[in-house]
């Protein structure tokens, strides 16, 4: 359905109100001129009867136009029409021969029955001049459509332009309160009931950005116990050589630990997580792939990483490496068996894996946020599938990357 804007839209129905309203004003004007030609016809009809005495010997001075005939020598067409001799009686139709008559049942003052006969055809005035009329008529609805529209714009033109003034005043609003007390001023109801509306929405969606980011802070802060009570017991088990199978699968699971707690505490931060920072892109990848290589061999899958070695990333490497990790730890649950191949350079990075035999869901800590991580650095993740597996594709700006 094609849009248009307010003026336009209430623009039209004024066009259509007046064309409709114009309309009905001239069937009326019709209906009433046919009804004042009648009444005068008929008026005069009867005017001319009451002359007449005998219907055998008209009076002499009977008009042209009409025809005295005593009932029994009337035609079939008009016989059939009247249908009977009751006085005061009185029809209008068509002969055959294309005459419009009106024909008037009456008696005279001896009670003698007859038929007035007014022959009209040439006295429809209205019906004469109807197409002529219709002309002006058609001229006149053109113009008051062409009033009503120009109407409309000055008219509405203010409605628009106080709505259009509204919606700067809620787009510049700095908090619900003012667009409250935006409302409470606004001199056209609906558009304060609107302001009102959206105010109560923005405080809620304000209030659940609250609650989400307190949330974040506390499981953020509830992770630093475990990870304290793991880094101790890491540094008993490393003091101990014969524990080496346990003490890498600690060190793996603190350091996921620690990217969780990275990453919570960075979304629940208000702060810009663009903070200086410096990330070796070839490090931080390589090191990433050597601690989930044991799970991707345990899924049938190996990991082909080409990166640019110069490549540096100018953001913190806790949220660098969150945001990468669970791009791998996606492909690695998610895909099938073969190669994960891992490219990247100066312009973003691109991850491929296998297509899984049966089609899974999930992304890691979800596609949601982990969206949300890489856009607090400036990066931009997509996901697409394709006929051999998917891919995920990471963009940054050149701010993001060491020169």
């Amino acid at each position: 359905m094609p849009r248009h804007s307010l003026r336009q839209a209430l623009a039209h129905r004024w066009m259509l109100f007046t064309a409709v309203l114009s309309l009905l004003f001239v069937g009326a004007g019709l209906l009433l001129l046919f009804v004042l030609e009648d009444s005068f016809i008929d008026r005069r009809l009867h005017a001319v009867a009451a002359t007449v005495t005998d219907p055998q010997a008209p009076p002499a001075a009977l008009p042209s136009q009409f025809q005295v005939l005593p009932m029994a020598s009337l035609p079939d067409d008009i016989r059939a029409r009247l249908g009977g001799d009751r006085t005061g009686r009185l029809v209008e139709f068509r002969r055959g021969n294309g005459r419009y008559v009106h024909v008037l049942a009456a008696r005279t003052a001896a009670g003698q029955p007859y038929a007035l006969v007014y022959d009209v055809t040439d006295e429809l005035t209205v019906n004469q001049g109807l197409a002529r009329g219709l002309a002006y008529v058609a001229l006149l609805l053109a113009v008051l459509t062409l009033c009503a529209y120009l109407l409309s714009r000055a008219f509405v033109g203010r409605m628009v332009q106080r709505a259009q003034a509204l919606f700067r005043q809620v787009l510049d609003s700095p908090d619900p309160e003012a667009l409250e007390a935006l409302a409470q001023q606004e001199p056209v109801r609906e558009f304060g009931d609107l302001a009102r509306l959206h105010a109560r929405v923005w405080r809620a969606q304000l209030a659940a950005v609250e609650r989400e980011r307190e949330t974040l802070a506390f499981l953020g802060h509830e992770l630093r116990t475990p990870l304290q009570s793991a880094r101790t017991s890491l540094s008993l088990l490393a003091a101990d050589p014969g524990h080496a199978a346990a003490l890498s699968r600690l060190q793996r699971a603190i350091e996921r630990l620690t990217r969780a707690s990275n990453a919570v505490l960075w979304l629940a931060s208000e702060s810009p997580a663009t903070a200086d920072g410096s990330t070796h892109a070839a490090a931080c990848m390589q090191a990433l792939v050597e601690e989930l290589a044991p799970m991707a061999a345990a899924r049938g899958q190996a990991f082909a990483l080409t990166i640019d070695p110069e490549l540096r990333w100018a953001r913190p490497q806790e949220i660098v490496e969150t945001v990468l990790a669970n791009l791998l730890l996606n492909a690695i649950q998610h895909g099938g068996p073969g190669t994960i191949a891992i490219a990247a350079d100066a312009d973003g990075l691109v991850l491929r894996n296998p297509r899984a035999a049966a089609e899974a869901t999930g992304f890691g800590l979800g596609m949601r946020i982990v969206g949300r991580l890489a856009a607090r650095i400036g990066w931009q993740v997509a996901f697409s599938r394709h006929a051999d597996g998917a891919s995920f594709t990471v963009r940054w700006d050149a701010a993001s990357v060491h020169a």
